[in-house]
């Protein structure tokens, strides 16, 4: 197994050596006076093109694939353009002056004026090589990055609608309308005027909901306004047995996914104990990254309401989508942590 791996770099490595020589010598001609062009100036070419190339090709390749991580053609192409020309031509240049450093050194009694008029000819042919391979390299980035975006943007728009879905799915479930219709009753028996404020909320979750199904981002402060009814709707049914406590720092008009405060405090009340005797604890916190982090202390039903788990899925790719940051989830002993990251407005 380890001897073909070996046999197929030796073969990639030889078909790169080929392809270096190639490019190398074809484009020495329109450099290279016809009557300079010897059996050694062909050879000086093939050695040339291999010690400065082959590098050059292998790093230009790193760099290439640590800014396309870093920064990303289609959401930053600018400065990623400014970038990946400063990085390579600086790259290359340095591979270059290693070159004739070590050059210098095994020839000692050539001096680096004779050696730079030498090479002349075959720099001009590095760097016209070099703008080539960045114009067609990065050409070809563009379109694959384009069409892998198109599919990621579909990807998004399932993924957004079936998060939408499934939060809707939460608020209109026969249990949730049961409870809330149970608790409007009661009101209305004990405290018409609660009653009614209740019925407004309740209203303005359906409306956010409803309004929130085509938007991609929503500003801090409306997501925590929607959050603040939705938990109102909540303490009316289990009263101080849920607490939620709130510690924000953050621009409220940093941007979020919407539903998506509401899905972690969703999933925290459906998965765990809120009674008076183990209440359930909500801390929705901020971090100076520009995070918000909903944590909750963890004392799981012995028998949870049927979940599939696509509420938290869902929300990882929109936030991949979104943010170069990811969706933290994080059990441990006694709390439930998920930290989402914000961006700016």
């Amino acid at each position: 197994m380890k001897q073909n791996k070996v046999i197929r770099f030796l073969l990639f490595m030889l078909r790169d050596f080929l392809i270096l020589i190639a490019i190398g010598n074809v484009l020495s001609i329109f450099i290279i006076p016809r009557d300079l062009w010897s059996v050694r100036t062909f050879l000086g070419n093939c050695m040339f093109s291999i010690a400065i190339g082959y590098p050059s090709m292998k790093g230009m390749l790193f760099i290439t694939k640590v800014l396309e991580r870093k920064l990303p053609w289609l959401k930053q192409p600018i400065k990623r353009l400014i970038y990946q020309v400063f990085a390579l031509f600086g790259y290359s240049s340095l591979i270059i002056f290693v070159g004739l450093s070590v050059w210098l050194m095994l020839v000692q009694d050539v001096g680096y004026k004779s050696i730079m008029s030498m090479i002349a000819p075959s720099l001009k042919v590095v760097y016209f090589f070099m703008f080539l391979s960045l114009v067609l390299g990065n050409t070809v980035l563009f379109f694959k990055n384009w069409k892998e975006s198109a599919i990621q943007q579909e990807e998004l728009k399932r993924a957004h609608l079936a998060l939408q879905y499934q939060s809707l799915k939460d608020q209109v479930r026969p249990h949730f309308l049961f409870n809330s219709l149970s608790s409007l009753a009661t009101l209305i028996n004990t405290d018409a005027d609660k009653a009614t404020h209740f019925v407004h909320k309740l209203a303005d979750v359906y409306r956010y909901v409803l309004e929130q199904r085509e938007v991609e981002l929503v500003p801090l402060k409306e997501e925590l306004k929607f959050l603040e009814d939705y938990i109102y709707l909540q303490k009316i049914r289990f009263g101080e047995s849920l607490e939620v406590e709130y510690s924000l720092e953050l621009d409220q008009n940093r941007m979020v996914i919407p539903l998506s405060l509401q899905l972690l405090v969703e999933n925290a009340i459906k998965h765990n104990e809120v009674s008076g005797k183990h209440p359930l604890h909500i801390e929705i916190l901020s971090t100076e990254q520009g995070h918000v982090i909903v944590r909750n202390n963890l004392r799981r039903k012995e028998v949870t309401e049927k979940s599939l788990g696509m509420g938290l899925e869902n929300l990882r790719k929109q936030v991949a989508f979104f943010s170069n940051d990811s969706l933290l989830v994080q059990e441990e002993a006694e709390s439930f942590i998920v930290r989402i990251p914000t961006t700016p407005a």
